[in-house]
């Protein structure tokens, strides 16, 4: 069962408009600070699990960054400087699986990191979790306001707005259902 909820939630990334989707398990066992930056988008039913699940989405935007052009001129590289790469790469690597590195460290300094995440303001964070929590508790209607507002904030449409935007249109126009528990049937996502 573990594989095919987890097929359905990488499935469920074309539902919520998202590159990468996290399930509650992973966001568990994450340090404090770490969850603290994944931000809540719905609470699911998938076919295959028991009880509902929370899932994540950790904002950024890919497309901010410029990628490189590829060097020019043709490198010919000898087994010493391939060698050598390896070595830096496998420092490099060792430095972030050691006990004293901390991810959110990582997020909070390196530049690029900070390049995709720019456009998500914490004015944007807190009027969608405002939605978010209209949503999660029926007030469909209030919700609905909220979430029009951050699925444009950000310069580009926002996924998860949209997506619970949909939703709640389609077929409830706006009106939670009575037996709305705050848990989306998410089914096989597909």
């Amino acid at each position: 069962p573990n594989v095919s909820i987890a097929e359905t939630v990488e499935r469920a990334t074309k539902i919520y408009g998202v590159s990468l989707l996290i399930a509650q398990s992973v966001v568990t066992i994450c340090s404090p600070t770490v969850a603290a930056k994944c931000r809540l988008i719905d609470r699911v039913i998938i076919t295959g699990s028991v009880t509902p699940m929370e899932l994540y989405v950790i904002d950024l935007d890919y497309m901010s960054l410029t990628v490189e052009p590829p060097p020019k001129m043709q490198i010919n590289w000898t087994s010493k400087q391939r060698f050598r790469v390896r070595q830096f790469l496998e420092a490099e690597k060792a430095m972030k699986w050691h006990e004293d590195a901390h991810m959110v460290k990582l997020f909070e300094e390196n530049p690029e990191i900070a390049q995709m995440r720019f456009r998500y303001t914490l004015e944007f964070i807190h009027v969608f979790n405002m939605g978010y929590q209209n949503y999660s508790q029926g007030e469909w209607q209030i919700a609905q306001r909220l979430l029009t507002r951050t699925r444009t904030m950000l310069g580009v449409v926002d996924g998860p707005s949209m997506a619970l935007l949909r939703f709640m249109e389609t077929p409830y126009q706006y009106e939670a259902p009575d037996s709305w528990r705050g848990i989306r049937e998410l089914g096989h996502a597909t």
